[in-house]
């Protein structure tokens, strides 16, 4: 007769195997972006920032859409002479996104959820 005794190590090992094991594919593909459906195919890339620039809430999202702007002028490699010189990135060359020029485009919600999704 044989006796399984089941380990909290066992329990682990497989665990991180079946883990590993489910990733693998996400792993190998996820380097090839031209494989993903809504892969950028100009010259550019678009970005959707959805804020409320009236209502209540004005006020934050004009913050809001201040610091994506700064995070766009950054991912496209401008600079003010402020932060932008003086932050050094090691992930971030200043080359957009996938080597695309980064753009954006802005949307009311005017703090509503049925306007929020209609500008959306």
């Amino acid at each position: 007769m044989s006796k399984s005794i089941m380990s909290r190590r066992n329990v682990l090992q497989a665990g991180a195997a079946a883990g590993a094991g489910l990733a693998l594919p996400t792993i190998l593909t996820a380097g090839s972006h031209s494989g993903y459906l809504n892969a950028p195919t100009g010259s550019t890339v678009t970005l959707g920032f959805n804020v409320p620039q009236s209502g209540p809430y004005a006020d934050e999202g004009a913050d809001e859409l201040r610091a994506y702007m700064l995070a766009v002028e950054h991912l496209n490699g401008g600079g003010d002479g402020g932060m932008m010189n003086t932050f050094s990135s090691k992930a971030l060359q200043g080359n957009g996104i996938l080597g695309k020029k980064v753009e954006y485009v802005t949307g009311d919600t005017q703090t509503k959820s049925d306007a929020a999704r209609a500008s959306a």
